[in-house]
Formats: structure tokens, C-alpha cells, sequence
């Protein structure tokens, strides 16, 4: 009888094992079909690299993220080689920090296809050591992030946006609070000229009230503009951009001649341009003024225009440059210098004067440029204004 029931029991023992052994394989099956599922539900490649880096384990996930077709043999030359130029030597410290110091590798970069498109993708992965500590592979996952970096672009875009309309709406309010409080004095004071003019037999006194009254009507003019520039309700007329130009340059005149400051003019014939002449001279003078404070004793001052076509369009207008051997203007200011409140002038300046000369120039459809130097030996500031020709008949700004 025992030994009747020794094959039995090795054949028992024998379907148990084949049973196991179908039950693991059922189980490692499924273990993989579900990871399939969900890397691709996911959208999430796997790669797999042994080291020494040289043949690199990708699936057709992480080639396409690299732009490489399903059969690709990749290599690490092809892997650094698809990389944005930008982010190559990050993405090589990147890994060699997360091995050298058995850290996780977590990293954003760019990668480029032959035709210069570009995916943002993010990268995490981790090496295995030997039991002695010598790093034995580098495997881990990369997922495009493409939509996410694009709809961060747009968050940032929008952000600005309302930014800048907030600053422009209390700028606003702060205008108008402004031109309010100075144009009753302004007021006044035309009133009491005007009776000094009419009054006095003294000629040279009726003169001055004269040339007085002139200037605070242009004051007057100025304070209107900055409170309504952002409206329109102008008409443009046909005017020579030096004949403006001369018209802000004589306010400056004696304060120019008082500091010693060279002024050189090169106009052109034919620099006719429709605008709306008064907004155009708060431009300019904006910019004269500011060349004469960056010039405190001495120095050039270069006002030019120019018959050109814009570079990009090829529209006709006309360039109107003003150079000074002035300070120059540091970088971190340089690069917010449009803004309202930034100001080159310190604590003495209101910030408001480019940013209100910009506002005007857009409703001109014109650019302006500025480059600055700033060193011991060589300074010194140019603004470049391009404005188009346009109509004359039934435009407002």
C-alpha cells in the first residue's frame, strides 16, 4: 500500500507546482497588462538604461516624446543630442547629482524635432546600487507637459494683463485727480496775466505777461492731454515732426543754454506725418526733459528725423531720434522703464512720463526703442520713435 501512495503523492505535489507555476505566470501577466493600461491611460513612458550609459531601454511612448519613430536604436548621444541646446548641461548635472548622491532625478526640459518644434517634458527616475554602493542602472518615467506649460504661458499672459490694467485704471484716477488740481490755479494765473497785459503801459511788462500767458496755456495743454490721452476726440492734421520737435525743444531752451549742453539738430525735408500735434510735443518734451536731467553739467544733445520704412512692415514713417551723453540708465530700470511709478530719476521722478508717452505712441501706431549705456568712460541714452506716415482726413487717435 505504500507503495501505491508515493507516485500518488508526487503527482499531487507535481499538479500543485504546475498549478503555482500557472498561477504566478497568470499573475506576473496581469501585473504587466496593468501597467500598460495604465502608463497609456497616463500617457506616461518608461525608460530603462544599465551602466555605463550606452544603449538606452525606451518604449514607444518616450521615443515619441523625443520625437523618435517606434523602431529608433537609441543611444545617449541621440538622447542628449534631442535635447533643447539650452537644457543640454543641465540635464547632465541633473543626472549625475541624482547618482552620485542616491537621490531622486526630477527635472523639466525641452526636447526638438528636425522642423524646430518643441515639447516641455518631465523627467523622474532613480538609480540602483549594488550591495557595495556602485550604481548598477538609471530607469524612470517622462510625461509631456506641453498643455501644462502652455496654459501656465497663458495663466502669466492674463496675469499681466489685469497687472497692467489695474495700473493703468489707478493711474487714471490719479490723472485726472491732478489735472483738476492744477488747472484752477493754472486758471487763475491766466486770468492775472491776462489783466497785467491789458493794464499795464510798461511795454516790456505786457510783453513778458504775453509770453507768460503762452506758456501757461501750454501747461494747461499738457495737464489736459494727460487726463484724456486715453480717450481720443482729436483729428489729426498734416504736420512736419521737427516743426514739434522745435516746439518742445524751445521750453528747454534756457535751461539747456544755462548747463552748457551742445544741442546738434539734423532734419530732414520731408518728415510730414499725420498726428495729433499737441500729444506729440508731450512726447518729446518728456524725453528733452529727461536728457537734461541725466545731463547735469555739459554734454550733448542730438535731436534727428528720418524718411524711413519701418523694418518689419515696410511702411512709410518717419524716425525721430533724441541722443544724450547724459548717465545712461542701469539695466533693472532699462528693463521695466515703460511702466507706470518706474522712474530714472529716483525719489524726484513721478514714474509717469514714459508710460503716458508710450500710451500716446500706441494710439499713434508708432514704436519706440531705447538704448542706454552706463560706465565711467562711455554714457549716454538714445530713444528711437517711429511713427507712420497715416491720414490726415477722419482719424482720431
Amino acid at each position: 500500500m505504500e507503495s501505491l501512495r508515493a507516485p500518488r503523492a508526487t503527482s499531487d505535489i507535481r499538479r500543485r507546482q504546475r498549478s503555482s507555476g500557472t498561477t504566478r505566470k497568470h499573475s506576473i501577466k496581469d501585473h504587466r497588462e496593468r501597467f500598460a493600461f495604465a502608463t497609456q491611460a497616463a500617457k506616461i513612458g518608461y525608460w530603462f538604461c544599465d551602466l555605463p550609459f550606452d544603449r538606452l531601454i525606451w518604449d514607444d511612448c518616450v521615443k515619441d516624446h523625443f520625437w523618435l519613430p517606434a523602431d529608433a536604436e537609441v543611444t545617449i548621444t541621440l538622447f542628449y543630442s534631442q535635447l533643447h541646446p539650452d537644457d543640454r548641461e543641465r540635464i547632465r548635472n541633473a543626472i549625475d547629482v541624482a547618482i552620485e548622491t542616491r537621490t531622486q532625478y526630477d527635472i523639466e526640459y525641452r526636447t526638438v524635432s528636425s522642423q524646430g518644434d518643441v515639447k516641455w517634458i518631465r523627467a523622474v527616475g532613480r538609480a540602483a546600487y549594488y550591495s557595495e554602493g556602485q550604481p548598477i542602472r538609471f530607469d524612470g518615467v517622462t510625461r509631456d507637459i506641453t498643455a501644462l506649460k502652455e496654459a501656465e504661458e497663458v495663466r502669466d499672459r492674463t496675469k499681466e494683463a489685469l497687472l497692467r490694467s489695474e495700473r493703468q485704471a489707478i493711474v487714471g484716477r490719479l490723472a485726472a485727480t491732478i489735472a483738476h488740481e492744477i488747472n484752477n490755479p493754472l486758471a487763475a494765473i491766466t486770468n492775472l496775466l491776462y489783466l497785467i497785459e491789458k493794464t499795464s503801459d510798461n511795454q516790456s511788462v505786457t510783453k513778458l505777461a504775453k509770453s507768460a500767458m503762452d506758456e501757461v496755456s501750454r501747461a494747461s495743454e499738457i495737464v489736459s492731454n494727460t487726463l484724456r490721452f486715453n480717450r481720443g476726440g482729436e483729428f489729426r492734421s498734416r504736420e512736419r515732426a521737427s516743426r514739434i520737435v522745435e516746439s518742445a525743444m524751445a521750453l528747454y531752451e534756457v535751461r539747456l543754454r544755462k548747463r552748457g549742453i551742445k544741442v546738434s539738430r539734423e532734419y530732414a525735408e520731408g518728415d510730414y506725418l499725420a498726428c495729433i500735434p499737441s500729444q506729440l510735443r508731450q512726447v518729446f518734451a518728456n524725453l528733452i526733459a529727461n536728457a537734461l536731467d541725466a545731463m547735469t553739467s555739459g554734454g550733448k544733445l542730438l535731436v534727428r528725423t528720418r524718411s524711413i520704412l519701418h523694418a518689419g512692415t515696410r511702411e512709410p514713417g518717419v524716425r525721430i531720434s533724441i541722443a544724450d551723453t547724459g548717465c545712461g540708465i542701469d539695466q533693472d530700470t532699462l528693463s521695466r522703464l515703460f511702466q507706470p511709478f518706474v522712474s530714472t530719476k529716483g525719489e524726484e521722478g513721478t514714474g509717469l512720463g514714459l508710460w503716458v508717452s508710450r500710451e500716446i505712441l500706441e494710439k499713434h501706431n508708432a514704436t519706440i526703442r531705447v538704448r542706454s549705456r552706463k560706465s565711467e568712460k562711455d554714457s549716454g541714452t538714445v530713444f528711437s520713435i517711429w511713427i507712420p506716415l497715416g491720414k490726415r482726413e477722419g482719424r482720431k487717435a
